[in-house]
C-alpha cells in the first residue's frame, strides 16, 4: 500500500485528487491532507507518506520551501507539484528539488494518475536498489572472508606471487602501500612456555572465529587469514612514510592491545609474533617468515618483533623452513615427485629433532597437511571436512614410517588433483559455465551462484573463468544479454522495460546506461535506427 499526502488551501483540489485516487488505485491511500506549509511538516511528523500533492502558493510558507524542508529529513519522498501559476523560476526550482511532475491547475484526472504512476516506478524502483544493495552487502560479507583468505594464502605459498597481491590489493580496496604480517598463536601455556592442545584449539577455533576477526578489525583494517591449525596469519596494512622505530612501536602496541582483548574474552593462552613493516606487499612473505621466527622465539604467552629478537636468534631450533616452502609450491605447482621429496625432508629432521616426542611430531604433520589442503581449496578442489579427518587419522597412527606413509600420499595425491585439475580446466568448467549463463541469463545470477554450481570456490572460479575467457564474469554476462537485448529490439512487441525485465535486469534505467556504454547509443535510439 503506497500512502498519499496531499497539500494545498483549497479544499475542493484535495477532495478532487482524493475521489481520483480512490476511483483509480486498489493500491493508493490518502493518508492526511494539510491546508499549509507548516500543516504539512507537522502532520510529517505523525505518518510518513512516500508521495506528497504539494501546492506552490500557500498562505505562510510557500510550496518550493515546504518541500525543501521537508526534503531535509525525508528524502525518499516523491513530490508531485500543483499550481495555478505557469512561472518558469518555480518549475526550474521544483526540478532542482527533485520535483518528477508539474501539475497546472485545474487539475485533470488523467494528468494525475499519470503522475501517480510514474511515482509509483520510481518507489518501486528506489526499493528495488535498496533490496539490491542490502543483498550485495549480505553476499559481500560472505565473499569477503573467502578473498581475504585467498590473499593470505597468496602469501604464505607462493614466491611468484606479485600479480596476484596486487589483484586482490585493488579488489579488496588496500589503498596503503605496504604493511607487515601478525601471526597469532594460541592454546594452554605448558611449563616450558610452548602452547599445547593445538589440536584441539584448532577444532574450537571455529566457535570463537568471528569474535577473534571482528576484535582484529576493530582495532585496525586488517586482512585476517583462516584458521591453520592453532595459527592465524593477519595482514595489517601500514603507509610506510615513519622511521622503522615508530612502525615496530605501532606494531607493537597493536599487538598488546589486542592480545588483552582476547585474553579477557577466550578462555585460552596467546602468542603473537610481528615481522618487519615493508613497503610493498609484494615483500610480505618475508613479513610472515619473520613473524614465525619472533613466535618462535617467545617463551610463553605474550609479543615478540622480530626486529626486538637477539642478535643471532632469527634461525630458531634450526628448522627447514626453505624445505617447507618449497614443499607448498610444488604442491600448488601439481608437481607429486618434488613435494613429496621435499616432505619427506621435513619428516626426517622432524624425527630426529623430536625422538621420542611423538605428539610434536603430530603437531607439525598437520599444520603441513592443514596448509596442503589451504592450496587445495585455493585451486578450487573441494576439501570440506577435511581437517576433522587429519586429526582422528593421524592421532590414532602410532608407527613413525606409517605417519610418514600417510601424510606422504596426502601430499602426493592432492599435487596430483591440482595437476589433473589444472589440465582440464579449459575444457569442461568454463564449457559448463557458458551453458548455464546460456539458460539462465534472464535471472539474477551472480558469481557466487555459478561458483557454487560448479563446485569451485568463487575466488577460484573468477580466476579461471578470466582465464579461459579473456573477461570477468560479470562483462561476459553483460556481453551475453546486451547480444540478446539487440536482437529484441528488432521487434516491435515489446516495450523497452519488457526487454530489460526479460534480459534479468529489474531497473530499466540500469539496462539503459550499461547498453548505452557497450553499444554507444540507448536502447530507444538503437530501435529507432533500425527502422531508418
Amino acid at each position: 500500500m503506497y500512502r498519499v499526502m496531499l497539500v494545498d488551501d483549497e479544499k475542493i483540489v484535495t477532495d478532487a485528487i482524493e475521489y481520483i485516487i480512490k476511483k483509480n488505485f486498489s493500491d493508493i491511500q490518502v493518508i492526511s491532507t494539510a491546508r499549509s506549509g507548516r500543516g504539512a511538516i507537522e502532520a510529517i511528523e505523525y505518518s510518513v507518506p512516500d508521495i506528497i500533492f504539494m501546492d506552490i502558493k500557500m498562505p505562510g510558507l510557500n510550496g518550493i520551501e515546504t518541500i525543501r524542508e521537508i526534503k531535509k529529513r525525508y528524502k525518499h519522498v516523491v513530490f508531485i507539484v500543483l499550481t495555478a501559476f505557469d512561472q518558469f523560476d518555480f518549475a526550474k526550482e521544483a526540478l532542482n528539488l527533485g520535483v518528477i511532475e508539474y501539475l497546472l491547475k485545474p487539475v485533470n484526472r488523467t494528468k494525475v494518475v499519470e503522475a501517480i504512476n510514474k511515482a509509483v516506478d520510481i518507489i518501486k524502483a528506489e526499493k528495488e536498489k535498496r533490496r539490491q544493495e542490502l543483498e550485495l552487502k549480505e553476499k559481500l560479507e560472505t565473499v569477503i572472508p573467502i578473498l581475504e583468505h585467498g590473499f593470505i594464502y597468496s602469501i604464505i605459498f607462493f614466491d611468484e606471487h606479485q600479480k596476484e597481491l596486487f589483484d586482490y590489493q585493488r579488489i579488496l580496496e588496500i589503498q596503503q602501500k605496504g604493511g607487515y604480517i601478525m601471526t597469532v598463536e594460541f592454546g594452554d601455556e605448558e611449563n616450558d612456555g610452548s602452547l599445547k592442545n593445538r589440536i584441539g584449539y584448532s577444532v574450537r577455533s571455529e566457535r570463537f572465529y568471528s569474535f577473534f576477526r571482528d576484535t582484529v578489525k576493530a582495532l585496525h583494517k586488517s586482512i585476517v587469514g583462516p584458521v591453520m591449525l592453532n595459527r592465524i596469519v593477519i595482514f595489517v596494512p601500514t603507509d610506510v612514510d615513519t622511521d622503522e622505530l615508530s612502525r615496530r612501536t605501532e606494531a607493537i602496541k597493536l599487538a598488546e592491545t589486542l592480545l588483552q582483548r582476547l585474553s579477557r574474552q577466550l578462555n585460552c593462552s596467546f602468542k603473537i609474533g610481528i615481522g618487519q613493516s615493508y613497503e610493498g606487499i609484494e615483500f610480505l612473505s618475508t613479513s610472515y617468515e619473520e613473524s614465525l621466527k619472533a613466535l618462535r622465539y617467545l617463551q610463553g604467552s605474550g609479543v615478540m618483533h622480530f626486529m626486538d629478537m637477539p642478535s643471532g636468534s632469527t634461525h630458531v631450533r634450526g628448522y627447514p623452513e626453505h624445505k617447507e616452502k618449497l614443499m607448498l609450491q610444488k604442491v600448488s605447482a601439481g608437481d607429486s615427485v618434488e613435494s613429496v621429496e621435499a616432505f619427506r625432508h621435513i619428516f626426517h629432521w622432524l624425527v630426529n629433532e623430536y625422538s621420542g616426542q611423538p605428539l610434536k611430531i603430530k603437531n607439525k604433520l598437520l599444520e603441513l597437511l592443514f596448509l596442503t589442503n589451504g592450496i587445495a581449496w585455493e585451486n578450487g578442489l573441494n576439501t570440506e571436512n577435511e581437517g576433522i579427518r587429519f586429526l582422528e587419522d593421524i592421532m590414532a597412527i602410532d608407527d613413525m614410517n606409517e605417519l610418514k606413509l600417510y601424510c606422504s600420499k596426502y601430499i602426493e595425491k592432492t599435487a596430483a588433483q591440482i595437476n589433473a585439475n589444472r589440465s582440464s580446466k579449459s575444457g569442461g568448467l568454463i564449457a559448463k559455465a557458458k551453458e548455464y549463463i546460456k539458460t539462465n541469463y534472464g535471472k539474477p545470477i551472480t558469481l557466487e551462484d555459478l561458483s557454487m554450481e560448479l563446485n569451485l570456490s568463487p575466488q577460484y572460479f573468477s580466476k579461471l573463468f578470466k582465464e579461459e575467457t579473456g573477461e570477468n564474469f560479470i562483462d561476459y554476462l553483460t556481453g551475453i544479454r546486451i547480444k540478446i537485448a539487440k536482437d529484441l529490439l528488432k521487434r516491435d512487441d515489446l516495450s523497452i522495460k519488457e526487454i530489460c525485465y526479460q534480459i534479468g535486469y529489474n531497473d530499466p534505467n540500469y539496462f539503459s546506461r550499461i547498453f548505452k556504454k557497450i553499444v554507444g547509443v540507448t536502447p530507444t535510439e538503437y530501435r529507432e535506427n533500425l527502422h531508418q
